[in-house]
């Protein structure tokens, strides 16, 4: 399932109120958070009116220059409310408990259990990576592998649009042994090679003029960038052929030929060797 979630200016750290009911329902849409955590069985277990306190309201930016005025819970929040959810199932399973929980009540409950140890989890390795340090020589976005090599100013700003298959066959076609975060700045000039040079020359241009604005969600800049969308059709078509291909000699001279380029030789001079 996926969870919209967002980092307002402050640095506060949110998930939608619409997705918080999907994710514990499952229904699309999901309704209004507070009509399920207001029931009697989860009264001893979550304060509705402390949580209707803790929304916070922000500003969704839909399409260009439209915004929608929401509300969302802080992880912690969230957090919180999953907790009750699950002590309320627990107590509902004791014959002593006047906790009695319907069965969609105990369906959600569940999906609040699931989610807790999803979030446990993560947790868990994120602070691995704080106290080993790690965090700072992972990639800059831990969640997406970026282009943290040397690559083409035109292409900078496109950093999250390659698939991380690319890297993986350049990193299995050169027999690359470290990690694909920190892999060689020469791979850069492959991505020029194979990926930029080979687009039509208008998308191109395109390309190098029209760089995505900051803060432009990947998936949005695919739905509504023309040029986002051919560089990751062009970089799928690329990792088709690397697939087929044992090396990385082989994989340029598909790509040379599948796109209709011609290797050129060059005819080299050394000085005259002595018999001896």
């Amino acid at each position: 399932m996926e969870v919209p979630c967002y980092v307002l200016d402050n640095g506060t750290k949110i998930i939608g109120r619409t997705s918080a009911t999907e994710l514990l329902t499952g229904i699309k849409g999901g309704g209004a958070l507070e009509k399920y955590i207001g029931v009697k069985a989860l009264e001893p277990y979550i304060n509705k009116e402390l949580v209707l306190e803790r929304l916070i309201p922000f500003r969704l930016l839909e399409v260009e220059g439209l915004e929608k005025a929401v509300k969302g819970l802080p992880a912690d929040l969230m957090i919180e409310i999953c907790q009750g959810f699950v002590a309320a199932l627990q107590a509902s399973f004791d014959p002593a408990s006047e906790t009695k929980m319907t069965d969609r009540q105990q369906q959600m409950a569940i999906k609040a259990s699931m989610f807790l140890s999803a979030c446990a989890k993560i947790g868990l390795e994120a602070l691995i990576d704080e106290a080993t340090g790690y965090q700072y020589e992972r990639a800059e976005d831990a969640l997406q592998v970026k282009l943290r090599a040397f690559i083409a100013d035109e292409l900078r700003a496109w950093e999250k649009t390659f698939p991380d298959e690319l890297w993986v066959e350049f990193g299995r076609l050169t027999g690359w042994k470290g990690t694909l975060h920190s892999r060689p700045k020469w791979w850069g000039k492959l991505v020029i090679e194979m990926i930029y040079d080979t687009l039509d020359p208008d998308v191109a241009i395109y390309i190098k003029t029209h760089k995505p604005p900051m803060g432009v969600r990947w998936h949005r800049q695919l739905t509504e960038n023309v040029g986002a969308r051919q560089l990751v059709s062009r970089c799928y078509e690329v990792i088709g052929m690397a697939k087929t291909c044992q090396d990385m000699r082989e994989l340029r001279d598909k790509v040379a030929e599948h796109y209709g380029r011609h290797p050129v030789q060059f005819r080299m001079y050394l000085p005259r060797r002595e018999d001896s």
